[in-house]
Order: structure tokens, then C-alpha cells, then sequence
């Protein structure tokens, strides 16, 4: 018989790794892996900046 220790560290080692199976299928779901380069080239994309907002005072 295992002490009631024991326990509680199986079932979160359970919960932590039934919590990683389930962000990991809904990471493939939402397509979070498909295409993991493009990230670091939309941010080299030149843009024009844009101009700052101008506040108006009422």
C-alpha cells in the first residue's frame, strides 16, 4: 500500500502530463506548428511606419 504521499505526486504527474498531451493536440489543431520560420521573417518585412495618432482635445 502506498502512503497517501505517494499519491498526490502520481496524480500530478498525471495531471501535469495529461495537460501537456491536451495543449500539444490543441496547439496541432490550431496549426501552431505548421510553419514556425515565418514568425521571424514577417518581422524583417519593410513596412513604412506609420504616423503617430493625433489626439484631439474637446
Amino acid at each position: 500500500m502506498m502512503p497517501i504521499g505517494m499519491w498526490v505526486v502520481v496524480g500530478w504527474m498525471a495531471f501535469v502530463i495529461l495537460t501537456g498531451v491536451i495543449l500539444f493536440i490543441w496547439g496541432m489543431k490550431r496549426g501552431q506548428f505548421k510553419d514556425i520560420e515565418e514568425a521571424k521573417y514577417k518581422m524583417l518585412e519593410d513596412h513604412e511606419p506609420q504616423d503617430w495618432p493625433k489626439g484631439e482635445k474637446k
